[in-house]
Order: C-alpha cells, then structure tokens, then sequence
C-alpha cells in the first residue's frame, strides 16, 4: 500500500491568517516557505475529496489567494483542484479510470498555463510535461507522489508538501526539513 493524503498549498497568506481561517478544525499549518503555507487537514485526510474541494474554496475565498488542494490516493492516483478567490480555476486527474473497468486513459485535465500563472512559476513546458506523462506505466510515473514531487519543483512550491498529510504530520512523520516544533496545530475543541 502507498502513500494516501490530502494537503492544500496557499499562496500569500500568513500561518497566523490560515488559523484563523481555519478555526473550529483540527489541521497542521507549515512555516511560510517561498511565499507559501501548506495546510494538513483532519477532515479531508480521511480521502474525501468534497470536503478538500470545500476546505480549498473556503479558503481561498476568505484568504483572497489560490490554493491548491492535492490528493494522493494510494500512490497511484494524482488529484488536485485549483481556486483563485474562491473560484474553481483548475483541475486534474493522473489516473481518470482508476475506479472504473477498462482501459487505461492518460491524464485528464489540469492546465500547465493556470498553475503557473497562480503560483508565479516560469516553467510551463515543464509543468505540462509532469502532467501528461502516464501513471503507473514504465515510461511514467510508478508512484504519485513522484508526481506531486516534481510538480512542486517546477512550480517552486514547498517540497514539504510531496508526501505530507495530517495523519503522518500527527504521528511524527515528517520529511527531513521539518520538526513537529515548526508547525502550528489547531484543535477542532478550540
């Protein structure tokens, strides 16, 4: 079994902002990392994508910011959804018929331009390269969070957020450049 979570990256806001945004939920927000902050999100790690979508909305809405909510589902699936001051700007699906019989299609969606255009990056060629090559096939990726990996790069967002969700945030699992003492947690009891 791979790895399966949910985070949002916010471009603009302060950690302190993203808590107060956030209050009334239980989630980990990270130090401000070139102009970002990831949120990991109890209710959405669960892999529910419509309280993701939702979270995403809100805040980006409250915030006036994009943010981009990422789901992994277990290593084999790539899922995210762009807003922009609340607004659906953007989406993508590495693997479209995993849940369903047949053949396998390529990725569907996701626009190399809107992302970059959000998040400040000057590597378009690049980008959409990431989000065409095949899942789970020789000559694309094998796992999804070697997607996640590479998009953040190109798009020069926190590479804490490439395999980080609330459940390993709250059992200590953290990438090397992160401590438990560096992220703000919020409690949904206040």
């Amino acid at each position: 079994m791979g790895n399966s979570y949910t985070n949002l990256t916010l471009r603009g806001p302060d950690p302190s902002a993203v808590a107060e945004a956030l209050k009334g939920r239980s989630a980990f927000i990270t130090p401000k990392q070139n102009n970002c902050v990831v949120v990991l999100d109890e209710e959405s790690d669960a892999q529910d994508l419509d309280a993701l979508s939702r979270l995403a909305q809100d805040l980006s809405s409250k915030l006036s910011c994009p943010t981009l909510a990422v789901m992994n589902h277990d290593d084999d699936v790539l899922l995210y959804a762009l807003y922009d001051n609340g607004v659906l700007v953007d989406e993508y699906n590495s693997s479209p018929d995993y849940f369903e019989d047949g053949p396998s299609r390529p990725p569907e969606s996701g626009d190399a331009e809107t992302l970059c255009i959000h998040f400040k990056a000057e590597n378009r060629d690049a980008v959409e390269q990431i989000l065409r090559r095949p899942q789970g096939t020789e000559d694309g990726y094998i796992f999804a969070v070697e997607r996640h990996q590479d998009l953040i790069a190109a798009l020069g967002l926190p590479s804490i957020a490439a395999g980080l969700g609330y459940r390993y945030a709250r059992e200590g699992d953290f990438p090397d450049d992160l401590e438990d003492e560096d992220l703000l947690r919020l409690d949904s009891d206040g």
